[in-house]
């Protein structure tokens, strides 16, 4: 069988987040003093490729930016961090996705505050059936919404992964649901939209709905757990010295869970390897800067 050229590609978000240390959240008329103040790039799905590419993988992605400083500057570190962007599309004389992160420096406990900007969204015309056919997994989140849908519409149909990364709710989240293989989605978010009162009870309403080859529900510092239509799999959060920042980690765990998927780890393996990466990730301020390289984590995991 032909290899396919891409471990992974993502059709979603990619952001440039500005990031802000704090003792503690300010009340409406009160000011705080920020202790750090740093920015770099982010968004759901470009931090998750970020994570695959310093893994090892290879990866493209699939997303607009207006043609600002920021949307320049999202281009640029995407380059640096080897993803193919070649479908990164630059919208003219529109503004890029901003975010704008609070972290308490005591618990590394974040607020984001975000603008998806005026850049357009994808549409179905821009999809590149070409570059996702020479691709293991597709990785989506709800950003471009019908787009998002036809991409994993054709994936499921050629027998390529699609992994969700859906936080919140959209009008496509249905959609998604049924042509994605592998869910992996915050807890709150999970029982909110099954309107199951307990987790077991929601890891299986979405699995049986949508007939889904594995549902995960991220548990934050209590790790994870699986369904996988039989049987349930927890797995521990991967534990750090020092809690500096916990953005990003979900959404390094799907990239790395993306990844290992197309490595044909066991689902067991799996799990230990996205607990592993998404814990690493929280060494450090941001989404991003904080990912561990493949190196980084020889001795750490055995695949």
């Amino acid at each position: 069988m032909l290899q396919k050229k891409i471990n992974v590609t993502g059709i979603g978000c990619a952001a440039w987040d500005l990031l802000a240390v704090l003792g503690n959240y300010p009340l409406p008329g009160e000011k705080s003093k920020l202790k750090l103040f740093e920015e770099q790039c982010g968004g759901q799905v470009g931090t998750a490729l970020v994570a695959v590419s310093r893994l090892g993988g290879r990866t493209a992605i699939i997303e607009t930016t207006g043609d600002d400083l920021y949307g320049e500057k999202i281009r640029e570190s995407l380059i640096h961090e080897g993803l193919d962007v070649t479908y990164l599309l630059k919208d003219p004389g529109k503004t890029s996705l901003v975010s704008f992160c609070a972290i308490l420096e005591e618990t590394g406990e974040r607020a984001i505050f975000f603008t998806t900007g005026t850049k357009r969204y994808l549409e179905l015309e821009d999809i590149p059936f070409d570059l996702i056919n020479n691709s293991s997994c597709l990785l989506v989140d709800n950003h471009h919404g019908k787009a998002s849908v036809v991409a994993s519409a054709h994936s499921r149909e050629t027998g390529i992964f699609v992994v969700t990364d859906i936080e919140r709710d959209n009008p496509y989240n249905d959609e998604l649901f049924r042509y994605g293989t592998h869910h992996i989605l915050p807890k709150d978010y999970l029982i909110k939209y099954t309107g199951e009162k307990s987790l077991k009870k929601a890891l299986i309403t979405l699995q049986k709905t949508y007939n889904s080859e594995v549902v995960i529900a991220t548990l934050g510092e209590k790790g994870s757990m699986a369904f996988t239509g039989k049987d349930f799999i927890t797995e521990t959060a991967y534990r750090v010295e020092s809690v500096v920042d916990t953005t990003g980690a979900g959404d390094v765990f799907h990239g790395t869970f993306a990844y290992g998927l197309t490595l044909g780890y066991s689902l067991e393996t799996n799990l230990k390897f996205a607990s592993l990466v998404a814990g690493l990730k929280c060494r450090a301020i941001g989404g991003q800067q904080g990912i561990p390289y493949i190196d980084e984590i020889k001795g750490l995991f055995v695949g």
